[in-house]
């Protein structure tokens, strides 16, 4: 029974968007500024990693570099050299089965295996996405408001779509060098990015 009412009072804050001890971070991107609500309760950890990334300045000039349309738009990558400190996997926090469902606009860091959460996030941009959610270190830290994602996310350029060879978006063995912004300027032209993410 306690289970329930803790399960449905997750549901009930993730509906409302209303929670003490919440969040909010700003992110100014190619298209507009994207208001985002960071939730501690639902991911511990990530949540705590994503506003230290916040709060040395990680966000500076970052691609969305794999942006598929009704899906996800990931990020992570810095192009600013004061910003591309390497950042320590952190260990992946507890399953909500109430936050199981990815919504549109929810914000997860992209892993790669257990405990491997480092600085690569995802804004989810389906209704619905199956999916999502399904493995471990995929819980949602927050999201991206409506209004933001009506405003400005939906915005964002999906022409390069995935990765290759999924897609024609950037080679990410070629983001994490010297070269990164010169690659993606010469060959991704379109590609949009997050200038800044400071808290409000």
């Amino acid at each position: 029974m306690k289970l329930q009412l803790i399960s449905m009072a997750l549901a009930t804050a993730a509906a409302t968007g209303n929670a003490a001890g919440a969040v909010n971070v700003v992110c100014q991107t190619t298209k507009g500024a994207i208001d985002i609500v960071i939730r501690p309760e639902w991911s511990p950890k990530g949540a705590e990693r994503f506003l230290q990334l916040v709060d040395a300045g990680h966000f500076n000039r970052v691609p969305f570099f794999r942006c598929l349309d009704g899906v996800l738009c990931q990020f992570g990558f810095p192009q600013s050299k004061a910003a591309a400190k390497k950042w320590s996997a952190i260990v992946d926090d507890m399953k909500q089965p109430a936050l199981r469902q990815f919504k549109r606009g929810y914000i997860s860091f992209a892993g790669a295996g257990t405990n491997s959460r480092t600085e690569h996030l995802f804004i989810t941009l389906g209704e619905k996405v199956e999916h999502l959610g399904t493995q471990p270190w995929e819980t949602p830290i927050g999201y991206v408001t409506p209004a933001s994602m009506q405003q400005t996310v939906s915005r964002f350029n999906m022409s390069y779509g995935d990765i290759p060879p999924w897609g024609k978006g950037p080679d990410v063995q070629k983001l994490q060098g010297p070269g990164a912004a010169e690659y993606l300027n010469q060959n991704f032209p379109a590609l949009d990015y997050i200038q800044s993410c400071k808290r409000r």
